[in-house]
C-alpha cells in the first residue's frame, strides 16, 4: 500500500508511527519505505510475513492521524 500526499500530512504520519500504539503496531508488522520529494513524499508499507495487508489497521492509524496529529 502506499500513501503519496504533501510533506506535512506524511510528517504527521510519520509522527503517530512513532508514538502512538496502533503506529507501533504497524511498525511490527510492515515494512515501511518512505521516498521524501521536495513538496511531496510517499510512504509505502508492505507485510513482513508475505501475507496480505489489513485495512484496518490503516483506518485507525488514518483515525489517529486526524484526530491527534493534523492540527
Amino acid at each position: 500500500m502506499k500513501i503519496h500526499h504533501q510533506n506535512s500530512l506524511i510528517l504527521h504520519i510519520i509522527s503517530a508511527l512513532k508514538t502512538s500504539l496502533t503506529g507501533r503496531g504497524i511498525r511490527e508488522l510492515y515494512n515501511i519505505k518512505i521516498n521524501r520529494g521536495y513538496y511531496d513524499s510517499t510512504i509505502e508499507f508492505s507485510k513482513k510475513d508475505g501475507k496480505s495487508i489489513n485495512p484496518l489497521d490503516f483506518f485507525m492509524l488514518g483515525y489517529f492521524v486526524g484526530r491527534d496529529y493534523d492540527v
